[in-house]
């Protein structure tokens, strides 16, 4: 850990984490309250809610198109300041609606925000950190700070709402992202100054070592160079994590009234909050668990989990209220954790492993951008359709719509684990030491990677 942490490796740590768990609290904390809100206010239905929650993610998955262009051109950390700064304003437009219309476009605007922070974060870590076990250890951090936002947000959102109205919420985390972004610009301002009196060294001894340097920008790889099915595989698990917790998390507010009896919003935020406790157990595990066990496992094993904790959640009949909704979304965030975690990593070493000529530093350092780029891409599209698929599957069949859900995450389970027979050796941590894990995030995602 201490090594992770020294000089201006901490400084870029610190920046993607804190810039993370801001996003991620900031997107989640209006799940407690939203949907009600919205039917007492506009007597928006219950599909509306679900364009409105969709919204972010599929301008998201717009803005992540352009991401490894826009790398390519301003750099990792001017796209990450201008998306927070992006985030602040469109939190705090999306405060003061009073609209559906108003709603919508807000939203829209926060998921173009939200493309250059995510896809930022993900580059600059998988260039920072190549070390034996580095790459899955930050990622880790990365997926606690982002359970901790998810966790946080709702329930302050809950508080805040229930104590403050509507717009409290947003206009405190507006408030605090700029805050954020003018401390991340006084850390870049003295970076910059220092690389100054180093840009000609590194110019005459033409290395490719370095963080912002990294190798020529003409080796930098495009969104279809790096392509594969098993790419492609590996980024689905992002978008069913987010999918499947998008269909439920615009109805949990109202389901948990229905199921568990008159609760306040702070109860709900509460409940929200629950799954992030065992994610964030479960992503700090998984770098060692991959010292033992292969990536495969972990991202099947933690799917057949998260179906299982979708499972509970439509059984309240079978089970018990309370022991249902709360053992699923302990079961969700679990498995969540386990699947979510290694995917990332997994599909960066993959990219890199294509350039079978290129050193393993360089190789990711040039796949990085269109990777991030179609990871956080991948996840908005499970956040974007969840939602939809959500507000139109569960409100009338809140029992068999989970274990639909269920049965599809257990089949892609068995296709995730199926599709590499266990061969290649970028699954062997022993034998690829990058192969141990990175972040996104959440509750997918990443991510959701919100």
């Amino acid at each position: 850990m201490a090594g992770l942490c020294e000089g201006e490796r901490g400084v870029i740590l610190v920046t993607c984490l804190g810039a993370y768990f801001l996003s991620m609290a900031m997107i989640y904390q209006m799940s407690p309250f939203f949907e009600v809100y919205a039917r007492e206010t506009c007597g928006a239905s219950n599909l509306t809610v679900g364009f409105i929650f969709a919204a972010m993610p599929a301008s998201s998955f717009v803005g992540n198109l352009a991401m490894d262009v826009m790398i390519k051109r301003y750099g990792v950390e001017v796209m990450m300041n201008c998306g927070l700064v992006g985030l602040a304003a469109s939190s705090l437009g999306f405060g003061l609606s009073r609209s559906v219309v108003g709603w919508i476009c807000w939203r829209a605007v926060q998921g173009l925000a939200t493309a250059p922070i995510y896809t930022s974060i993900s580059t600059h870590l998988a260039r920072t950190f190549t070390g034996e076990g580095e790459f899955h250890r930050v990622v880790g951090f990365q997926e606690v700070c982002g359970n901790v936002g998810v966790t946080f947000g709702p329930l302050l959102g809950g508080v805040l709402f229930q104590y403050g109205g509507f717009a409290m919420p947003f206009i405190l985390s507006a408030g605090l992202h700029l805050l954020f972004v003018a401390i991340s610009l006084v850390a870049f301002l003295c970076k910059a100054e220092t690389k100054t009196s180093q840009a000609l060294e590194a110019a005459e001894s033409e290395t490719t070592d370095g963080l912002e340097s990294g190798p020529s920008e003409d080796m930098t790889m495009t969104l279809c160079s790096v392509v594969s099915v098993r790419l492609l595989l590996l980024a689905g698990i992002s978008t069913l994590c987010l999918g499947v917790w998008g269909a439920f998390e615009p109805l949990l507010g109202d389901h948990f009234i229905r199921v568990l009896g008159g609760i306040d919003h702070t109860s709900i935020g509460f409940l929200m909050s629950l799954s992030a406790v065992p994610s964030t157990f479960a992503a700090m595990a998984v770098p060692s668990l991959l010292k033992c066990i292969q990536a495969k496992w972990l991202m099947a094993g933690g799917l057949l989990i998260y179906a299982c904790g979708s499972f509970w959640v439509g059984s309240w009949v079978l089970l018990t209220p309370w022991v249902s909704q709360i053992g699923g979304l302990l079961l969700i965030g679990l498995g969540w954790g386990l699947c979510w975690t290694p995917v990332l990593p997994s599909m960066v070493d993959s990219a890199a492993s294509q350039l079978k000529d290129t050193p393993k530093e360089q190789a990711r350092h040039s796949v990085s951008p269109a990777v991030s780029s179609i990871f956080n891409a991948s996840a908005a599209v499970g956040e974007a359709a969840g939602p939809l698929l959500g507000t139109w599957l569960l409100p009338g069949n809140f029992q068999l719509g989970p274990k639909i859900i269920a049965l599809f995450l257990v089949i892609y389970a068995a296709c995730t684990y199926c599709s590499d027979p266990g061969s290649s050796s970028e699954e062997v941590p022993a034998e690829v030491p990058t192969q141990t894990r990175l972040r996104s995030a959440l509750p997918s995602a990443e991510s959701h990677e919100s």
